[in-house]
């Protein structure tokens, strides 16, 4: 059954349908645009939000992230990082997947106190949602992580690599950089927490500047073996 349209409303439609077949085509474009322009703008903005939602889930989505990277060693550009990151998913991600390896820089020792509280939140935010698997620091960042648990140590990742890739293993271990870790008990204990990659094959074909950095893994990490993956590229 049809429903019934509201009687003052149709007859409005009925005096702007009788209204527009006196005017030429100019003079109805020129009445549409004045009276409906409010109207036309929000449909062609309601469209664009949908088309775009369509492109974003249906026909071009972003790529799932399988290893996130935390640059936060001085001074990046973001062309390096954007490098990196093509370079890395290259190597680690099979062809025809729809996967990536993304890297950022993290600011958190900047001379603004503002930006450096919200690099530090943002930090935070995302250790806490297991989004952060890898850390780029310096000697004294990977110090202090190391106390206050951001990083986890990597003998069993190394031990799994001296297994698979005997070569980079014996390469990789003579960069190895060793910090203190707090125990369950409260008592210390030096362990590996990270990699010198200062001297890796990538990051010399990529111009990376020469400078002690080091490559540790976060405690939140659900994707170590991707981690190790890209340990080992680091040195192919």
């Amino acid at each position: 059954m049809e429903t019934p349209v509201h009687a003052p409303l149709k007859e409005k439609i009925h005096l702007e349908i009788a209204k527009l077949k006196t005017m030429n085509f100019k003079s109805k474009v020129e009445y549409i645009w004045e009276y409906y322009k409010l109207l036309l703008a929000g449909i062609v903005i309601f469209l664009i939000i949908v088309g775009s939602l369509i492109n974003s889930i249906f026909i071009n989505p972003r790529p799932q992230t399988i290893l996130h990277i935390s640059w936060n060693s001085g001074f990046v550009l973001h062309e390096q990082l954007d490098a990196l990151s093509d370079e890395l998913t290259a190597r680690l991600v099979e062809k025809n997947k729809n996967e990536a390896v993304a890297a950022s820089q993290s600011l958190t020792d900047t001379d603004d106190p503002s930006m450096n509280m919200a690099g530090q939140q943002r930090l935070v935010a995302m250790l806490a949602a297991g989004e952060i698997d890898i850390f780029i620091l310096e000697q004294e960042q990977l110090v202090e992580y190391a106390v206050i648990g951001f990083i986890q140590p990597m003998e069993s990742m190394l031990e799994e690599i001296r297994h698979t890739d005997p070569a980079v293993y014996n390469y990789v271990i003579e960069q190895s950089a060793y910090a203190l870790v707090e125990l369950e008990d409260g008592s210390t204990e030096e362990r590996l927490m990270g990699i010198n990659i200062k001297n890796s094959n990538l990051l010399t074909e990529l111009d990376f500047y020469e400078y002690d950095l080091y490559f540790s893994l976060s405690t939140s990490s659900n994707r170590l073996e991707n981690a190790k993956a890209a340990l080992i590229a680091f040195f192919e």
